[in-house]
């Protein structure tokens, strides 16, 4: 990469203190920076690590007498770093706006234009591809499939049949969007498969992470609200619905049925029993079991999920069990 100072405070904003026309080569945090390389501080607390940094230049909250470096000011320095980072990583990620030669597309499908599409992708009959998408190398989209503009489709996932993703979808390697759920109906000790004949629509900025699976419904929809972010090795069941913005961290594990609502954060490793009920801007701590639907706010941690205030303090009496025990023992 190689950016000016003036050409970065044009994609941030911001205010420059110092040389405009300075060259920048890299990015890097403050602690881990070198010559050439622009960083950025979150507040007061890093203010001496700027003094004692390589980087050629800080984004900050305010201008810093302390030091010559050059600076581009703004209010938000963070969330202005992430403005670059992000066109820095549309460049390192471009890919070539062609379909490879290998790749196999049904002529009963549309593909929209500037689509980038790698070797060995099979695309089904009656698909839908929008605009500006890009699909990795060895991705399967099956029939009746609808892909909105913009989205990324990163190498060797699987999108089955009869799938509806929205625009600026974002989908990591190894996913599985469509896959039968797990129904079984048990007769004279037999398993009995029940068809799993719905489908999946996922909204518009939703973010897939590697390894995911979210099943079909077998009948009606699993829905995945626009905003959504879920994390990596997470499954989604069949006719699971997650509301807008919600976000579930690695390895979250939803049942049959279940209703996550608005704004609502799922940590790392909680299980959600089948058809229970998430309110919104609800907040489930790591490693937690939901057995039983949660009102709208809550914060709960723990297995069986409680909340949170009173789990505390039962970790608390939990660590001081030895020592009573060994008191009643004495008696």
């Amino acid at each position: 990469m190689e950016f000016t100072i003036k050409q970065i405070s044009a994609i941030i904003g911001g205010k420059v203190r110092g040389d405009e026309d300075l060259i920048i080569t890299g990015v890097s945090s403050i602690e881990n920076s070198d010559e050439g390389d622009i960083s950025f501080i979150k507040n007061e607390k890093f203010i001496d690590k700027v003094i004692e940094s390589n980087a050629s230049a800080v984004v900050a909250h305010r201008s810093i007498e302390e030091t010559k470096k050059t600076l581009i000011i703004v209010d938000n320095p963070f969330l202005s770093f992430i403005k670059l980072l992000k066109i820095i990583s549309d460049r390192k990620q471009q890919q070539p706006r062609t379909i490879h030669p290998s790749a196999v597309i049904s002529k009963g499908s549309f593909i929209g234009n500037n689509i980038s599409v790698g070797a060995n992708v099979v695309i089904d009959g009656n698909t839908q591809i929008g605009q500006n998408v890009t699909i990795y190398p060895n991705v399967y989209i099956g029939t009746s499939c609808k892909i909105g503009d913009d989205s990324i489709i990163y190498p060797n996932v699987t999108i089955r049949e009869e799938v509806t993703i929205g625009k600026r979808v974002v989908i990591q390697s190894g996913a599985s969007i469509g896959d039968d759920g797990f129904g079984f109906l048990q007769i004279k000790g037999k398993h009995v498969k029940i068809p799993q004949v719905g489908t999946i629509e996922i909204g518009d900025d939703v973010s897939i992470g590697s390894n995911v699976t979210i099943a079909r419904a077998a009948l009606d929809k699993t829905i995945i609200a626009s905003g959504v972010k879920i994390d990596n090795h997470s499954h989604i069941a069949h006719n699971c619905t997650i509301g807008e913005d919600s976000m579930l961290i690695a390895y979250a594990k939803l049942a049959g049925s279940v209703k996550i609502g608005k704004n609502v954060t799922i940590a790392e490793s909680v299980g959600i029993t089948d058809h229970v009920e998430i309110g919104d801007n609800c907040m489930v701590g790591a490693a937690s079991n939901v057995y039983k639907s949660l009102e709208p706010g809550s914060i709960v941690w723990g297995s069986p999920a409680k909340p949170i205030t009173f789990e505390k303090r039962l970790q608390v009496l939990i660590k001081k069990l030895p020592d009573i025990y060994k008191k009643v023992k004495d008696l």
